[in-house]
């Protein structure tokens, strides 16, 4: 499989010195991120090129890594930066750079807290940081997604949508309330599970997707 077209954006890399698997996988990763200007999951990857596991992915992209073909990123659910992927549409989209994300309000990483949403604040950000789509920040309170590096003060950009694949980290309304968890799909019900072990899974057959979350911005 070779990838035309694509040494200008690896510079003196030849992508098509890979194994084909590899190759196949960096094809992935770009002609997704060029239709929806994201990375897919490690998941959607697995599936896309016929691995049976996440972690099959996960070796592979190791790999690339250390061959300097990706860099890893600090989204929570897609670990790929997609900033070389970008390059050859940099040009024609130099308008679309900067997204400006509303920060809307808290959401609860722990117990779920009231939800107010209204814009207090204004941020711009890089659209690799955003992918495509409207997106929406908020301030983590708590500490129940500690393990999958969000953390209290940080905020999560959020992609509105109102579904999600099993595995991604939503926003979600449950009882009039937010919070950020990891959205399960297990025998048609749904769980908000935490990624801290002090904190109990929460029944989410009635919660309402807001979003998935695409960054975390952390607070220092």
């Amino acid at each position: 499989m070779t990838m035309h077209g694509d040494h200008d954006l690896f510079g003196d890399l030849d992508p098509s010195a890979l194994p084909e698997r590899q190759q196949h996988i960096l094809a992935t990763i770009r002609d997704r991120v060029v239709a929806d200007g994201y990375a897919p999951t490690t998941r959607e990857i697995a599936d896309a090129v016929g691995l049976r596991s996440s972690s099959s992915v996960s070796k592979h992209l190791a790999a690339l890594e250390d061959k300097g073909f990706l860099r890893r990123s600090p989204s929570v659910s897609r670990p790929i930066d997609v900033r070389t992927f970008l390059r050859g549409t940099a040009d024609s989209e130099s308008t679309e750079d900067s997204v400006p994300v509303p920060v809307v309000g808290d959401i609860a990483a722990g117990t779920p807290i009231l939800a107010e949403e209204h814009t207090d604040d204004m941020l711009s950000l890089p659209r690799e940081l955003t992918g495509r789509g409207t997106v929406f920040g908020l301030r983590v309170r708590g500490e129940s997604m500690i393990d999958a590096a969000i953390c209290d003060g940080d905020i999560v950009v959020v992609r509105r949508q109102q579904e999600a694949h099993s595995g991604q980290i939503v926003a979600a309304m449950l009882d009039d309330e937010a919070t950020v968890k990891v959205y399960r799909n297990r025998g048609g019900h749904v769980l908000l599970e935490p990624r801290n072990d002090d904190y109990d899974v929460i029944d989410g057959d009635d919660a309402v997707i807001l979003g998935v979350v695409v960054s975390v911005l952390r607070n220092v």
